[in-house]
């Protein structure tokens, strides 16, 4: 049994992208009530599910079907836009990343947007 701080640092996301999920029907409601919930290692395969269809390009519009068991059969082809470009990760600062597709920006633009992201974040700071 995890807690929701547990399950984010086992399966590498944050509190609010697993409420997220939670609340688009990717993830199940945490077990018990209140204070006391708690998720279990179903949870945590629910997660590697859900990151690794993320990781494929799958759309969350489509994920939950997946994750329902649908499947793409023969006659249809309804899951033909599943498969999408699959997509670019840059941290930039604490607790942002950027989430962008591959060949958008060089190291260099890169670099320029983590300097300014760096700089808003230590200006809100103040």
């Amino acid at each position: 049994m995890y807690n929701i701080e547990t399950l984010a640092k086992l399966t590498g996301l944050t509190r609010r992208t697993i409420r997220y999920y939670i609340q688009k029907g990717l993830l199940d409601p945490p077990e018990g009530g209140g204070r006391g919930s708690y998720y279990t290692d179903s949870h945590v395969e629910q997660v590697k599910k859900i990151k690794t269809l993320s990781e494929q390009g799958v759309l969350l519009i489509k994920m939950k079907e997946v994750m329902e068991g649908n499947t793409p059969s023969e006659e249809k082809d309804d899951f033909k836009d599943l498969a999408i470009t699959r997509w670019e990760r840059c941290h930039l600062a604490p607790e942002v990343d950027l989430v962008y597709g591959p060949g958008i920006f060089s190291l260099e633009d890169l670099s320029e947007i983590r300097q300014f992201m760096i700089e808003l974040m230590n200006r809100r700071k103040q």
